[in-house]
């Protein structure tokens, strides 16, 4: 099977006095894959993701999008419709005055029919649960609704790849809920999601994570082997799941092992009531 992201020996630095931001940087994905990018800040994380939609051109190496090698503007305007991106900054992400309005912005400039426009702004609104806010102003809606918005402007484009750059990071939990259920979605239609995160909850979600440090891969790992070493997760500042975080203590007293960890509340109470520890 054809890789639909196939990026090789990547490359890039904003100046030449500066460290690279990515070095030697490589990643393949399929298809329909769900894939969570890890890292501390300053990883390269979101520059890497920049250079999957010709944001940002790596000083050495190749990326190849849905068959696509970014290597001119032709190319790179495919791949623009063919790989969306969901900013951290909800407010940041509109340029007309309704919602209508800003999902038809992507279409007119990709040339579309004005009938078929039509068609696919219904079409998207419905998917992502915005159909009645078409005619509200985006500054009047709330956090989760402004990213649902700002996805369905991207999926009018009938992309194939969604990359969410922190998206859910400035929402509170009812709009990340919403965000998150909206990535699921579309991930059992097909679409293949990048999704850049310091939420480990949501990492939880993907099927797979890459770690990055310094511009590199350390870690690439399916979800449940990643999880499996939470220390790798602690020595470098983040908070774990307060399941995950309670199987460590737990572990820590007792020395006895609880492997495989369990990776959702769930899986953890029904391990609990099966337990021969004293709770």
């Amino acid at each position: 099977m054809q890789p639909i992201i196939d990026c090789q020996n990547l490359y890039f630095r904003y100046r030449e006095e500066q460290d690279w931001i990515l070095q030697d940087f490589h990643l393949q994905l399929y298809k329909g894959d769900w894939l969570a990018l890890l890292g501390t800040n300053g990883s390269g994380k979101s520059t890497f993701a920049r250079t999957l939609n010709g944001l940002l051109q790596p000083e050495r190496g190749t990326v190849e999008v849905a068959g696509y090698q970014l290597d001119d503007e032709e190319s790179i305007w495919t791949v623009r419709q063919k790989a969306g991106m969901v900013f951290q900054n909800p407010d940041h992400q509109f340029v007309a005055a309704t919602v209508r309005d800003d999902i038809a912005f992507g279409l007119e400039n990709a040339g579309i029919p004005r009938t078929e426009m039509i068609e696919r702004i219904e079409e998207s609104s419905i998917r992502v649960g915005i159909a009645d806010k078409l005619t509200t102003e985006p500054h009047r809606l709330s956090g989760g609704q402004k990213q649902r918005a700002a996805i369905a402007g991207i999926l009018a484009l009938r992309p194939d790849i969604m990359i969410f750059d922190e998206a859910t990071s400035m929402l509170d939990p009812k709009g990340r809920g919403e965000v998150m259920q909206t990535m699921a979605e579309l991930n059992r239609a097909g679409i293949t999601i990048i999704m850049i995160t310091h939420e480990l909850e949501e990492a939880l979600q993907a099927e797979r994570i890459v770690f990055m440090e310094q511009g590199k891969t350390v870690r690439d790992q399916s979800t449940h082997e990643f999880f499996q070493d939470p220390q790798f997760l602690l020595s470098r500042g983040f908070y774990l799941p307060y399941f995950l975080d309670m199987q460590v203590a737990l572990q820590e007293q007792t020395g006895v092992s609880l492997r495989p960890l369990a990776l959702s509340e769930q899986e953890w109470v029904e391990r609990l009531c099966t337990s021969p520890f004293k709770m």
